[in-house]
């Protein structure tokens, strides 16, 4: 059985700064699927009340791009803090899905609708989710739920399994989580949450990023972690500790708020390689 750590919130290492101004998206822009950077014409992004309003006027079924807004700098060591709430409106081919958003942090590359990152997925009973989207991280899940394994050698810790078709659920170590690789190179991979902890109304989620490791926290408690992120690099994976910060708009009605950031003392460890490039 899975013990869970509930995480006090207080400042500790910074001065909190809004990264959202609450009146408008300064400091971001707005990238939609099959617009230029900037191009909003029918107003799906929208800031009003001291929110960001995804898909405010659009019609319930209607046929709409995803997209995001991004941060216009790249950052690193923080802790991400914001809330967000679901609307009741669903578009297109998702009308009928679980609604649907999410944050990728340390985006790098081009812009795209899904483009390379780590995700902290917002959806309805999936929240905390991690997506690697072109990208590989190193976490601990439970044994049952992992299949499709294979051994590899890094220059730190020895064998380590690493996974390619399965959805490991993290689970700490210290409660019997095995350490497992997840992600390549040119696709989506998912490590699934190891508590289902959103709830009705605003909900509040914490992303504490140290250089490339990463935590979820959600409604105050650890859903689950990333370590070693990294990205692949002329044949080889080289790790990930810097990037945009992203929110998604994914086929349906959201809002955010208290959007706010504190910068965190820079991670000392050394940095890691893994030596196996075969998860490519």
């Amino acid at each position: 059985m899975c013990s869970f750590t509930t995480v006090s919130i207080a400042v500790q290492n910074g001065t909190w700064r809004p990264l959202f101004n609450g009146t408008n998206l300064n400091g971001f822009y707005i990238h939609l699927g099959g617009k230029k950077n900037g191009e909003d014409p029918n107003n799906l992004v929208q800031v009003h009340d001291g929110v960001i309003h995804m898909y405010k006027d659009a019609e319930q079924r209607s046929q709409q791009p995803a997209g995001y807004i991004s941060t216009e700098q790249e950052l690193s060591d923080y802790h991400l803090r914001f809330q967000y709430k679901w609307g009741e409106k669903r578009f297109g081919g998702r009308s009928n899905a679980k609604r649907d958003a999410g944050v990728i942090y340390h985006m790098f590359g081009n812009d795209s609708v899904w483009p390379n990152g780590v995700e902290c997925q917002v959806q309805e009973g999936d929240v905390g989710d991690i997506f690697t989207v072109n990208t590989q991280v190193t976490t601990t899940a439970d044994p049952a739920t992992t299949n499709s394994f294979f051994n590899v050698v890094t220059n730190s810790a020895g064998k380590i399994s690493t996974n390619k078709t399965s959805q490991p659920k993290f689970l700490e170590s210290k409660n019997g989580g095995v350490p497992c690789i997840q992600g390549v190179s040119s696709n989506i991979r998912r490590v699934v949450r190891s508590e289902m902890l959103e709830h009705d109304g605003w909900n509040t989620i914490d992303v504490i990023v140290r250089g490339d490791s990463a935590t979820h926290i959600i409604n105050g408690k650890i859903n689950n972690r990333a370590d070693a992120m990294r990205k692949w690099v002329d044949g080889h994976w080289e790790p990930l500790t810097k990037g945009k910060i992203i929110f998604q708009l994914e086929f349906a009605e959201v809002y955010y708020r208290n959007i706010e950031i504190q910068p965190l003392p820079k991670k000392t460890s050394a940095p890691r390689r893994i030596l196996d490039d075969s998860a490519k």
